[in-house]
């Protein structure tokens, strides 16, 4: 891969309420809209060195835009502070008091504030301080499934922000946001709106939970710790997004953060105010977006494609229905589905046993079922595995040693594996290629040291060769892997059959599983052996 830059090692990172033990971590986030008095009056125009009077005075009008945007979205963003009497960290371990910050933004002029659950989430004292200074107790309610909550002040005719739809967001276009970055409140940060429809599986080191994110939307405006749980803009001064989390080796902005679209936040946010609660029905697919290619070989312009049903051991009421792998879901009920979160957010509209219309292509036929929505199964993300030993180093890998942002490379590496370019990667080693693991057969023994389920087959890693593809996919001591490429692995010589032709410069897609004390993850990357 002599034309690709590889990416450095780095860690997602939520961005609130960094947990500290006596100690305050950092938040907030803002953004505006109109021009202010300050813009009113300016000077005359003139020419500055080779730019003309038109070039300046167009460069004057958006430098007095974004400013406006600035003072206009500032009132509708708040500070949020937070204490807990104590608890236990990921490793069950006793912590004493903790404390952070946050931020959110105002939804509603009746006192109703949009952030992240990680910012506000079981915390014994919510404190939300107003634009203006005063501050009020809050009190939360949490959705059980994303990193979203609404806290509700005790105020009214507050000034409140206006939700852009999602769906219409372009990469490239400009992105605002304006905050708290480690404690400096009213920072702006300008960029664009990089990609969209990131997902990945981020560790939350305070509750010790694995939270999920399948659709958010990945921005270059400078956002830090500290930023969580406020919006990020459109140049309309419209929120697009609640910035959640940051790609980064050392916990400050390279250039990579992510927000959870408007689309998700208003309607969980609007759940949570009407019924105090998520009450969401069940669909039971795996999702993915159409890419191009894909809508041009099944004869549609947009929908959700279902990937797989989820865990064989699970009901999934779309596949009792009749509905398969490969099926393309275009329509719930009376919503249209253009993307595989479209379909997610349509389950915050019907509840369990409530049966819906679904419109689904199959072999470029459009064809209609009926599909009757169960309870969605409870989380299982708890605490993070032990680590053979239980020593804590591979949970808390953060370069700067803090173990509050934990490196996600080592704890989560869904996402992590470097794709091949064009399908061809250019060898770089010689000889047999290898995947760099030691492996043993399950049997009872290291079926109980490392959680894994008696139904379960596969082999589990033994050990990881500092450097190799295993490591820079980041498998762990203690992971099942169930299949390479198309060979299911349920001996050590499944895995020696499935590795016998693979060269150096070929890629393999490979399946495995991570189990703890009341957690489990299944994964399915690409292994890029170079």
């Amino acid at each position: 891969m002599s034309n690709t830059i590889k990416t450095p090692k780095s860690a997602y990172i939520i961005l609130g309420v960094g947990v500290v033990l006596g100690g305050l971590a950092t938040a907030s986030i803002l953004g505006g809209y109109t021009v202010g008095k300050a813009y009113a009056q300016r000077t005359p125009i003139k020419a500055v060195g080779n730019l003309s009077t038109e070039n300046m005075t167009m460069l004057r009008n958006m430098d007095a835009s974004f400013a406006g945007l600035a003072e206009y979205i500032e009132p509708a963003v708040v500070n949020i502070r937070v204490q807990s009497k104590g608890g236990t960290d990921m490793l069950g371990q006793r912590l004493g008091q903790v404390g952070g910050e946050g931020s959110g933004v105002i939804i509603r002029p009746d006192g109703w504030i949009l952030t992240n659950d990680h910012v506000v989430g079981g915390m014994d004292k919510v404190t939300v301080t107003l634009n203006d200074g005063r501050e009020f107790p809050g009190t939360v309610r949490r959705s059980d499934y994303s990193d979203l909550a609404v806290v509700k002040i005790d105020a009214k005719g507050l000034p409140n922000v206006q939700f852009a739809d999602s769906n219409r967001v372009k990469p490239g276009q400009f992105a605002i946001a304006v905050g708290s970055p480690f404690g400096l409140e009213n920072s702006v940060t300008i960029g664009h709106v990089s990609a969209l429809s990131r997902d990945s599986m981020i560790g939350d080191a305070r509750t010790g939970t694995q939270r999920i994110y399948p659709d958010m939307i990945q921005t270059d405006a400078a956002i830090n710790q500290g930023n969580s749980g406020g919006p990020l803009l459109d140049i309309e001064g419209r929120v697009i997004g609640i910035n959640t989390a940051i790609f980064s080796g050392s916990g400050g902005s390279v250039g990579i953060g992510f927000a959870i679209p408007s689309n998700q936040a208003r309607l969980t946010a609007e759940a949570l105010i009407e019924k105090g609660k998520i009450v969401r029905g069940f669909f039971g697919v795996d999702p993915i977006n159409l890419k191009e290619f894909q809508k041009t070989e099944l004869g549609v312009s947009d929908g959700a494609l279902i990937k797989s049903f989820g865990e064989s051991n699970m009901t999934s009421p779309a596949r009792t229905a009749g509905l398969k792998e490969g099926d393309v879901i275009t329509k719930i009920g009376g919503l249209m589905i253009t993307n595989h979160g479209d379909l997610r957010n349509a389950m915050l509209r019907y509840g369990p046993g409530e049966s819906v219309t679904v419109e689904y292509v199959r072999n470029k036929a459009r064809k209609t079922v009926s599909v009757k929505l169960v309870a969605p199964p409870k989380p299982q993300a708890a605490r993070a595995p032990q680590q053979q030993g239980g020593g804590n180093e591979d949970l808390f890998n953060s370069p700067n040693g803090n173990p509050n942002f934990p490196d996600l490379n080592e704890m989560f590496p869904r996402g992590q594996a470097e794709p091949p370019v064009e399908g061809k990667v250019p060898p770089v080693r010689e000889g047999k290629a290898k995947l760099g693991v030691g492996i043993d057969a399950l049997s009872p023994t290291n079926r109980t040291q490392f959680h894994v389920p008696a139904s379960l087959s596969g082999v589990v890693i033994t050990s990881v060769e500092p450097g190799s593809v295993a490591h820079r996919m980041g498998l762990k001591i203690g992971d099942v892997i169930q299949k390479i490429g198309d060979q299911t692995i349920a001996s050590p010589e499944d895995v020696s059959k499935a590795m016998a032709n693979v060269k150096w410069g070929d890629s393999k897609r490979l399946k495995y599983s991570r189990f703890g004390d009341k957690m489990q993850m299944s994964n399915e990357s690409d292994a890029v052996f170079r």
